[in-house]
């Protein structure tokens, strides 16, 4: 009985100690989770749209990959799962600093926490790499976030996105924008034999240019590359946007100026030509007031020609900035109401869609579908001034 008893107990003790875990082994450590703001990517970002949605500027996006350079090999491209780290609000402070105001010396100012980041909208197209419009603004409401002295304050979004009035095709006088200048050719190596030089390019890439005229293009300064589309009758030449060029090595004697492609909507080339980036009006956040029975006009040009229109397509009114058409201001797109028969009451006109003007030249307007009731949208058909910029 004692042995059986002393076997039993030998027993008992060898399973307890079986069932414990071996205290020299303790669970594998876990990799660090990123700290502060964090986004991971979804199908459809792009790094300058994600520098629009949390940073407010899309021209901030080096930001966001110098903090991510361990994940990011190539601006170009990002990929769905990673997750990329966000500048915090000091970062994000002394990059929107004016010119020559010096940052905070004092200990950083304190991260946006995650709850106050602004949504990103998967469904939204990249920008990079095709001629599509940047959505990054966030819509539908101010925006939380931080000023420069770290307390939380409330961002309202512009009026019109940036990035559409940037892209937006506009109309100009016949033979386009006078005094341009031009992208001569590629300031990269190449390698190859001369007769194989490059004559188009992408974003990223160094090319040698020819300011415009009465521009000396100092460093920094940036230019926006179109090109010529078709005439639109009784109005003008629609210039087709490209991508914006910002110079980093200045003209010297003799030397020509030495730009690097920031932004590339379509193709560019060597036959694009350059003119002054403008910007005037674009980040106001002065809403349009409704308007009964404002002015009539009729779409004349759809961009890219769809075969059904829809939200985010440029079209071109047969209105402009002489008959006091703003940025900013939005248009009804409706069919009117058919001539009723004798005894029969009116009905009433149908509502098509609502564009809001996102470029505006003495030639034409150009507007952006913002909302759409009917798959009916067609060169010819009424517009009318539903809101107004004040």
């Amino acid at each position: 009985m004692r042995i059986l008893n002393r076997c039993t107990l030998l027993a008992l003790a060898a399973g307890l100690t079986a069932a414990q875990p071996i205290g020299s082994q303790e669970p594998a450590p876990q990799p660090p989770a990123p700290q502060g703001r964090t986004h991971t990517v979804v199908r459809g970002d792009n790094l300058w749209d994600l520098s629009q949605t949390y940073l407010g500027n899309p021209f901030l996006w080096p930001e966001i990959y110098r903090l991510n350079r361990d994940v990011v090999e190539d601006p170009h491209w990002i990929y769905p799962g990673e997750i990329l780290r966000l500048p915090g609000d000091s970062t994000l402070a002394v990059s929107q600093l004016p010119t020559g105001v010096e940052g905070p010396t004092t200990a950083p100012l304190p991260t946006a926490p995650v709850s106050d980041s602004p949504p990103v909208d998967p469904r939204q197209p990249t920008v990079f790499g095709r001629g599509g419009v940047d959505q990054g603004v966030v819509s539908g409401g101010p925006v939380p976030g931080y000023g420069i002295a770290g307390i939380v304050n409330v961002v309202t979004p512009p009026t019109v996105n940036a990035g559409q009035a940037l892209v937006a095709p506009y109309v100009d006088r016949e033979g386009g924008p006078l005094g341009y200048g031009r992208i001569i050719k590629s300031a990269d190596l190449t390698g190859v034999a001369e007769s194989s030089e490059r004559y188009r390019f992408q974003a990223y890439d160094k090319v040698l240019i020819s300011p415009p005229a009465g521009y000396v293009a100092p460093e920094g300064e940036r230019y926006l590359a179109v090109k010529l589309g078709p005439m639109i009758e009784n109005q003008g030449q629609i210039v087709i946007p490209t991508g914006v060029v910002e110079v980093f090595r200045a003209a010297g004697s003799g030397t020509g100026a030495v730009a690097k492609i920031v932004r590339a909507f379509n193709e560019i080339s060597t036959t694009d030509r350059l003119i002054p980036l403008d910007t005037a009006g674009i980040g106001t956040i002065v809403r349009p007031v409704k308007v009964a029975d404002g002015p009539s006009a009729r779409i004349k040009w759809i961009y890219g020609e769809p075969v059904l229109p829809s939200m985010q397509n440029f079209i071109v009114l047969d209105v402009s900035s002489r008959n006091g058409v703003r940025l900013g201001d939005e248009f009804m797109i409706y069919k009117p109401s058919p001539k009723p028969e004798e005894g029969q009451p009116r009905e009433r006109e149908t509502l098509i869609a609502k564009a809001q003007v996102v470029r505006s030249t003495p030639y034409g307007a150009t507007a952006v579908i913002i909302g759409q009731e009917q798959p009916a949208i067609k060169e010819g058909m009424n517009a009318r001034v539903s809101a107004k910029m004040p």
